[in-house]
């Protein structure tokens, strides 16, 4: 059941999973997995989260994304957020992350880089519209990031070993 929050803008109503609002971005990231493996495929080996499961707008309605939020709001949203990721990866386990924008890649790899054990974080360009590659290229260049990755082998099943033991831990800490 989802709960509505007691200060809510007229222009975003709370709907829940009755939600009809259009995600141009979320849409472009689903269809381009939709076009390469079966729902089923895809679920068996991967699990889609977001870094910040909360919506925060302007006085006029305009989606205000986390590294814009003002500093003390900010590094609190942050903490609570680096809890959600950290709960979900001692759950999920998995051995990758592929991060979804810069600002996540770098929040969601400051927390693993550092470990000796736990997933590899990989960037995938974000699909806004504000990116201009994103515009232009975004298909070409998540394919090139997700092959380097070694997702595609990783959903199709084969047992796809990426990195030594020393280029994982040079990977877990990469920029790229």
């Amino acid at each position: 059941d989802v709960k509505v929050p007691k200060d809510v803008h007229p222009k975003l109503p709370v709907t829940g999973w009755d939600t009809l609002r259009n995600d141009p971005e979320g849409n472009k990231f689903w269809r381009f997995f939709e076009s390469r493996y079966s729902k089923k495929e895809f679920t068996r080996k991967c699990y889609v989260t977001t870094y910040c499961p909360v919506l925060y707008v302007d006085e006029k309605g305009k989606e205000v994304s986390t590294p814009c939020l003002p500093h003390d709001l900010r590094n609190q949203v942050i903490s609570v957020c680096d809890l959600h990721i950290i709960d979900i990866v001692d759950i999920v386990k998995p051995s990758i992350i592929v991060a979804v924008g810069g600002f996540t890649h770098q929040q969601v790899g400051k927390l693993f880089c550092s470990r000796e054990v736990g997933p590899l974080v990989f960037p995938l360009l974000h699909p806004a519209p504000a990116n201009p590659i994103s515009l232009k290229r975004w298909t070409n260049v998540v394919n090139d990031q997700l092959v380097y990755a070694g997702v595609p082998q990783m959903i199709a099943g084969a047992n796809y070993v990426p990195y030594t033991k020393d280029e994982k831990k040079k990977k877990r800490c990469s920029k790229d």
